[in-house]
């Protein structure tokens, strides 16, 4: 709870093959936008998937582009929507773009929010409890 958590889509661009009239045809998805629903009310688009806080060089817990804080605790029900754009070919030919998007929504994963306290102390607080904050 009042920390940054980080999110990551798995999504990427992908080709699907067939044959069109006896020709090979493919269509290629790109992912070009990621729409976040965390299950408190918070909401985000954003154009990137996301990355794990050591890949952006980043220590834990801080922000980042995919990032949500949770102001209490509980369970909440978070998902995202991938949003694709769609090129074709036929034969290997050029790429030819194709107006509108594709969305696909992720399986939902429920996110357990909790709260710790933390206390500073002189020394082991197991031991005794002379310590001060023990």
């Amino acid at each position: 709870m009042n920390l940054n958590t980080n999110f990551i889509a798995g999504a990427s661009t992908h080709v699907v093959g067939g044959s069109l009239f006896g020709r090979s045809a493919e269509v290629r998805f790109t992912p070009h936008a990621y729409d976040w629903n965390y299950g408190d009310g918070g909401t985000q688009t954003t154009s990137v998937a996301g990355a794990r806080w050591d890949a952006l060089g980043l220590r834990e817990f801080s922000p980042t582009s995919t990032s949500h804080v949770y102001g209490s605790e509980g369970s909440f029900s978070t998902s995202v929507t991938v949003r694709y754009g769609a090129e074709y070919r036929v034969g290997g030919g050029a790429w030819i773009p194709v107006s509108g998007e594709v969305s696909s929504a992720a399986t939902s994963t429920v996110v357990i929010v909790q709260s710790a306290d933390t206390v500073l102390a002189a020394r082991d607080c197991t031991a005794g409890r002379t310590a001060p904050g023990c």
